[in-house]
Formats: structure tokens, sequence, C-alpha cells
């Protein structure tokens, strides 16, 4: 058999790796702020099961009778924030186990998590019996645990260094049916999940109200669940986003969903909420305390790189996620100064060195010292911070 010509070789080689999500059924710049979850049955008065970061919106805060869907255990209203920060995640995970244990973990009315702080965010706002699993979850992570199969080329000519399969069987491990239903008991109780993603094409943030879509009867909810804390997680070109199905004029068309990261490595203002109207309307004095951890440093450690592409390239994103952190972080307290919040924040001091033992993203030694570093910054009084280094 003669050699096949190189065009129809590259041509059945091209169509082995082509993506069946096409551009014909992604959602346009002129429809993508119009469209409606797939399967969704809400009402308009109904809480959204998503925002934009955006957009005006008075869920949290009804003034036309002062009232509010969150509820309180105490006299103050806490929110907590979790960053992403891949491996770092280990960090915060050592902090919310060390509080826990400590019995210093407060109840948080609301939790919202980007990437890594996505993963642990559910686990807090369960609370309980979960809490001690987070640091088997989070330090049970491994490279190929969450790889899987992974191909260079896939890089160029797909969607991705891995197909993402084996990220998503993980998620769908650890946040079950149960756990979800778990989510659902605790917002009816009046607490509040948000989870962030990126919608890649418009490269703004999408605020997910998780326990809304938990509690609904939205036939596809543990699935779009589980996507979102995937595409929240996802980060590009090293796993495949997230396909969200979406409906437009009775058309199914899809949304293309990545790591939060992307567009804030953290935040707690969800849409314009006026958190003293909120905090009047629950009876309180006490101005809202927000907790923020950050899942990595902010402050660039000094380090000679060599002059080399991966490391250079390895050096500018760890470089730029660094200062985008500085910058969401003083957005959040000039927020807070402005509206007479009390907001403190933890993060990884540049001081700590722990060496990898492997190249692994997911080094285990790496992050056992990190999730001992956060757990013992518990009980010392250099937790939480109020200024920037």
């Amino acid at each position: 058999m003669g050699r096949l010509p190189i065009t129809v070789f590259l041509a059945i080689f091209l169509a082995a790796c082509s993506s069946t999500h096409t551009l014909e059924t992604r959602v346009t710049k002129e429809n993508y702020r119009a469209v409606t979850l797939a399967a969704d049955i809400q009402q308009q008065t109904d809480e959204p099961f998503r925002v934009w970061a955006d957009e005006t919106s008075d869920f949290l805060y009804d003034a036309k009778d002062g009232s509010t869907p969150l509820k309180v255990k105490g006299d103050r209203l806490n929110i907590l924030a979790l960053s992403g920060g891949g491996a770092n995640g280990a960090f915060g995970a050592g902090i919310i186990n060390g509080l826990y244990d400590s019995q210093q973990l407060q109840e948080y009315t609301i939790i919202t998590g980007i990437s890594a702080g996505s993963l642990i965010a559910p686990f807090v706002f369960v609370g309980g019996d979960e809490i001690p699993r987070l640091k088997e979850v989070m330090l049970g992570i491994n490279d190929k645990m969450i790889l899987g199969k992974h191909n260079l080329l896939n890089t160029l000519i797909k969607d991705a260094f891995t197909n993402g399969e084996q990220m998503f069987e993980f998620i769908e491990q650890v946040y079950t049916p149960e756990m979800i239903e778990q989510i659902a008991l605790q917002h009816k109780a009046g607490r509040r999940l948000f989870i962030g993603t990126t919608h890649f094409d418009s490269e703004e943030l999408v605020v997910w109200n998780l326990g809304r879509i938990a509690e609904s009867h939205l036939p596809n909810k543990v699935h779009l669940i589980h996507q979102i804390l995937a595409a929240s997680s996802s980060i590009p070109g090293v796993f495949p986003p997230q396909f969200i199905a979406v409906d437009h004029d009775n058309q199914r068309l899809e949304e293309l969903h990545v790591d939060g990261g992307l567009t804030v490595q953290m935040f707690f203002e969800v849409v314009n909420i006026d958190y003293h109207k909120v905090n009047q309307a629950l009876g309180l004095s006490s101005a809202p305390q927000v907790h923020v951890i950050r899942n990595g440093m902010l402050k660039v450690p000094y380090s000679a790189t060599e002059d080399k592409g991966v490391q250079l390239l390895r050096r500018s994103i760890a470089s730029m996620t660094i200062q985008q952190a500085k910058g969401d972080l003083y957005r959040m307290l000039y927020f807070s100064e402005m509206t007479g919040l009390d907001l403190r924040f933890a993060y990884v001091d540049d001081e700590f060195d722990a060496p990898k033992a492997t190249k692994d993203m997911f080094d285990l030694e790496y992050m056992k010292a990190l999730y001992q570093y956060g757990y013992d910054k518990v009980n010392s009084d250099e937790l939480w911070s109020t200024e920037v280094p």
C-alpha cells in the first residue's frame, strides 16, 4: 500500500482531533446576556441561579419591604471569601481545619470561592463532619488523579493539555448528590454559597448561586454543579473548558466557562449589595465582618530565574497572579472602608519556603507543609491581617 498523501493524513488527523463544540452552537456577542439555563423553570420572582458580576440585582435585599432572605446565628453577619491558588489551596484547608479543631470556625452566612477556593467553599458551607474530610480531599489531590491522559499536541490543536476526564470524575466523587442536598438545606436556612467562573468569550465573571441551584428542580442540577466547580478550577490550556447548555429563543446553545481566576482571584461583593441595609434587615448593630483567605503569597519572592522559556513563563504567570490578587485585595479593602465593613485577610508569608520533592503541580510534601503552616497560623496572633505587605 502506498503512502497516504500528507494532505489526506492531515485532514484525517485534524478531523479526529476536532471538537464537537462548534462556534455555530456558541452564544454570541448579541445574545450572551439574554440566554437562560437549559431546563430553567424558575419564575421571575425567584432568586437567580446566577448573576453577572457587574449587573444590578436586589435578590439579597428587598427595598420594598426592607427584608432579606439571609439569616445569621449570633450578632454579626459573617462573610468568607476563598481565593484561587491551585496546590496552595492546602493553605486554606489548613486554616479551615485549624479554626474548626480549635472551635473558632464561625458560621459564615455568605461564602464565595474562586478556583481552588471553589473546591474548599462547599465544605465550609456544609460544615460539621465535612470539615475534617476537607483535609483528606485537598491533600489527596495529585497530578495523576486530576490530569489523567495528557498530550502536549492537544494543547495546540484541541482545547487542553489533558482531556479533563480525571478532574471531572474527581469532582463527581467528592461533591456527591448527598453533599449537594446538604448545600440545598443550608441555602434554605438562609445562607448563600457563590462560586465564580469566567465566561470565556466575554472574559466576564459569572457568579453562580450554588445553593439556589442545589435546592431547585432543575433536572440536571447535580451535573451542572459539577460543571461549575470544574470550570472554576480549570486552568485554560491545562484543563478543557466546560460547555454549559443554555437556551435562547427556544434554541439550544452553549457557553464556554473556565477558571474564575482569569477575571478575579477573590471576591465578596456579589452584585451591588448594600450590606448595611442587609444588616438593618437582620436587626444587627455590629458591622459585617469579612474574612478573606488568599491561597498564596502577596509578594513575589526573589528568585534567580534561568533564561529559558518555560522557567520565564512560569515565573511571569506566578508574578501576574500575585499582582492580580493584590489588586483584588486593594479593591476589597477600599470597598470595605467606604462602606464600613470589617475586613481581615490571611495569606502565605513570603518567608514560607518549604521545598518541593517533585516537579508535580500538586507535590504532596509541599502541600502537607503548606497545610500545616495554615493550621498552625490559626493559633498565632498573625492569622488575620489588615495591611497589604
